[in-house]
């Protein structure tokens, strides 16, 4: 027996329109953005070189040299923070080829 179910049928746009029309999509798809913008940029510039230790700037508060301050190596945070993004990027994309590469002969292979 062949069930039919009739759905109507969604355009792009449409989905979009309706994604973009949620807030917390929205916030969601900016937080994602920034962070995807500092990954990208600390590809070709970091405040500081992330492994050089400077013990006479260790705990500094956040200020003008250091915008985030730095920790208690002397390392600055920002810098820090923005190849922390790189990597975290580069870890979600390797779970996601990881479930893709899982998922979709499982998908195919059950239908």
């Amino acid at each position: 027996m062949i069930m039919r179910v009739d759905l109507p049928e969604e355009t792009l746009a449409g989905v979009l329109a309706k994604a973009f029309g949620n807030r917390s999509f929205l916030i969601g798809f900016a937080i994602t953005l920034l962070v995807a913008a500092i990954a990208l940029l600390s590809f070709a510039w970091t405040p500081y070189d992330v492994t050089k230790l400077v013990i006479a700037d260790k705990t500094q508060a956040p200020s003008w040299t250091h915008w985030f301050g730095t920790d208690h190596f002397g390392r600055d945070i920002l810098s820090m923070i923005m190849v922390g993004a790189r990597n975290s990027i580069a870890v979600a994309l390797v779970a996601v080829g990881i479930g893709m590469g899982i998922g979709v002969p499982l998908g195919a292979f059950a239908a």
